[in-house]
């Protein structure tokens, strides 16, 4: 019998499908090379505060090339619950570059900024733009993550280490494409947004039983 899954997290098989997705994407979309990023626990403190607030990652490009490649990067900032609804908004500062060893660039916000506009611009398809996977980037890879309280909690406060390493796998999901006519006939247009099950499902249908 396999051991009951924690909160958020993703069972070993699923997690290896993901990376085999990702080392098959860099050989099409993805052209980055990606260094170690690491989450500091003092860093998960500074920014998760006795709020409970949870932590947002933002994807950038470092400004120099290395072997002829761009260089992912992350920074870190803080968000907080808007309302009563689900919309979590950054705070500006504290804003950390994460790596190896995690750097407080609070003072270098433009800095900061300057790396994700570099990240976007790559993501948009206008850097390296000769790549004929390039336009596709922006369906692929998403500008930031916004963590759940619960994963970073279960590594930094219930497991108490001292790091957690972000590292990135791509899912496949069917999804389901809706034509306003017949493909056959002529270019239809096409809808989506269909919410998938799971995570969205009726548990309590019949069809679900």
């Amino acid at each position: 019998m396999s051991n009951k899954l924690k909160r958020d997290q993703i069972p070993a098989p699923k997690a290896e499908n993901w990376e085999k997705n990702f080392e098959e994407e860099k050989k099409l979309s993805f052209n980055l090379s990606v260094p170690p990023i690491i989450l500091q626990k003092e860093t998960y403190k500074a920014l998760n505060s006795e709020d409970e607030n949870r932590v947002r990652i933002y994807l950038g490009l470092e400004k120099e090339m290395i072997d002829g490649k761009h260089v992912l990067c992350a920074f870190a900032v803080s968000a907080f619950l808007m309302g009563s609804g689900d919309v979590y908004a950054d705070y500006e500062t504290p804003v950390f570059k994460l790596g190896k060893e995690n750097e407080n660039l609070s003072k270098r916000t433009e800095e900061v900024l300057e790396s994700i506009r570099r990240y976007r611009k790559w993501r948009a398809g206008e850097l390296n733009s000769e790549n004929e996977w390039a336009a596709f980037r922006q369906y692929i890879y998403p500008n930031a993550y916004l963590f759940t309280k619960f994963e970073l909690h279960e590594i930094f406060n219930t497991q108490n280490r001292s790091e957690a390493q972000i590292d990135f796998g791509i899912s496949k999901t069917m999804d389901v494409m809706i034509y306003s006519e017949a493909k056959e006939i002529r270019n239809p247009e096409v809808f989506n947004y269909g919410a998938l099950c799971p995570p969205i499902c009726d548990n309590n249908s019949i069809y679900n039983s």
